[in-house]
């Protein structure tokens, strides 16, 4: 290295320009952390949201009347549109191991809780996910002892159209008469970095499970758009 080389990148001016740079980057960092951070809060608080109301209707039919689950659902402001949210039930109790899980939407008003961002084919048991970003995917699972159990594992995976597991959750079953269920809520937040994907359902179990019941009430999953066009535009 010249003289000269040293002698210019120690003057003020270069060292000026260096701190500037640091400044910016160290900003940047710290401000898309913040971001992402006020995103990922109000995700969670909305999937706690939702599990209360869920665990509060345990007995109740949801019939899409004012007392249904996405009627006390907060929908104001950009962060909590519908078209960013969707969420299904599970239709099946019985416990199936190596097999694509059914689900359903609720129905509320003229609606279901499927929004616009998203599309449920029953036929293959997948759910179409329009647009690229960000997205909080959850699960909740609630297993149920009929007689006498067994202990176990019972897992669900989420894989995308890639046959990749984007989520995967597994509640442990203990053995023996157990009078109140088993619960889990996973999360995680997946990216998809292209328009159009798809997420499909798959559980498994170990040991004998024949006498544990998925409750379908209060098992379901569901996923909210954190970051991406959608979740700007939008109002």
């Amino acid at each position: 290295m010249s003289a000269s080389t040293d002698v210019e990148s120690q003057s003020p001016a270069s060292r000026s320009r260096s701190r500037c740079l640091d400044t910016f980057l160290t900003v940047s960092v710290i401000a898309l952390f913040i971001m992402f951070a006020i995103a990922l809060a109000g995700a969670l608080w909305f999937a706690k949201h939702i599990e209360n109301e869920i665990n509060e209707r345990k007995s109740r039919q949801l019939d899409g009347s004012t007392d249904s689950l996405v009627a006390h659902l907060p929908v104001s402001g950009n962060a909590y549109k519908m078209q960013n949210f969707a969420y299904l039930r599970a239709t099946e109790s019985e416990l199936k191991s190596k097999y694509v899980m059914a689900w359903e939407s609720i129905p509320y008003g003229k609606g279901h809780t499927v929004g616009s961002l998203y599309t449920y084919d029953e036929n293959q048991k997948v759910l179409n996910v329009k647009e690229s970003g960000s997205y909080f995917l959850y699960v909740q699972l609630s297993l149920s002892c009929k007689a006498d159990c067994q202990s176990g594992q019972f897992t669900v995976s989420f894989e995308n159209q890639n046959n990749m597991k984007e989520l995967t959750c597994t509640v442990s079953l203990p053995d023996g008469n157990r009078k109140e269920p088993v619960s889990r809520t996973c999360w995680r937040v997946v990216t998809f970095p292209e328009n159009g994907n798809r997420l499909l359902a798959k559980s498994e179990f170990q040991n004998t499970l024949d006498n544990w019941a998925l409750e379908m009430n209060d098992s379901g999953f569901g996923m909210f758009l954190v970051d991406g066009a959608q979740a700007v535009h939008h109002t």
